[in-house]
């Protein structure tokens, strides 16, 4: 079986649900070794457990993207683990429902601090782990991410904007 990411390392924020664990679950099977971020620790350990069961390789790291000393420990104990990084999905993102007048800013800045912000801490974090060996680059939910790619075109990095991956370098 041709598996199209064997031995790759991947790393992916918001992998303890929904489109980031099964981003991670999709690696493992294509041979990728997956570290899992997310804040949810028992969340990433069904994870973890649902990979190795898969037979692949899994590790979890508890982090919040909105923190970045949060992220860059993160990231450094992934680096520990597999020495690189291949790929990087910055899945991680917030939504908030209700009728406005329920609402509060705070929970727009809250959101706000995770789907924007929380995408650029991850870039920042991983750019040095994934310039020098032409890593790519994933961001998953990204209407406002068009100006990303002007921003990392000078280094060795692909960028993939999902859902219009038509954005790549």
């Amino acid at each position: 079986m041709n598996r199209r990411f064997q031995d790759k390392v991947v790393l992916i924020t918001g992998a303890s649900s929904g489109i980031g664990a099964e981003t991670a679950r999709q690696f493992a099977r294509e041979g990728a070794k997956v570290a899992l971020l997310a804040r949810r620790a028992e969340k990433l350990d069904e994870v973890c457990k649902d990979i190795e069961d898969l037979g692949g390789v899994a590790f979890a790291c508890v982090a919040d993207v909105t923190v970045r000393d949060s992220l860059d420990a993160a990231v450094s104990r992934v680096i520990e683990k597999f020495s690189r990084l291949d790929i990087v999905v910055a899945n991680a993102g917030s939504g908030i429902a209700g009728a406005i007048y329920k609402l509060e800013v705070n929970d727009f800045r809250r959101q706000f601090e995770t789907n924007f912000f929380g995408v650029l801490n991850t870039i920042y974090a991983v750019l040095p782990h994934l310039k020098g060996n032409w890593g790519c680059l994933a961001v998953w939910r990204a209407s406002w991410a068009r100006p990303i790619h002007r921003l990392i075109t000078p280094v060795n990095l692909r960028l993939l904007v999902w859902p219009n991956p038509s954005i790549t370098i």
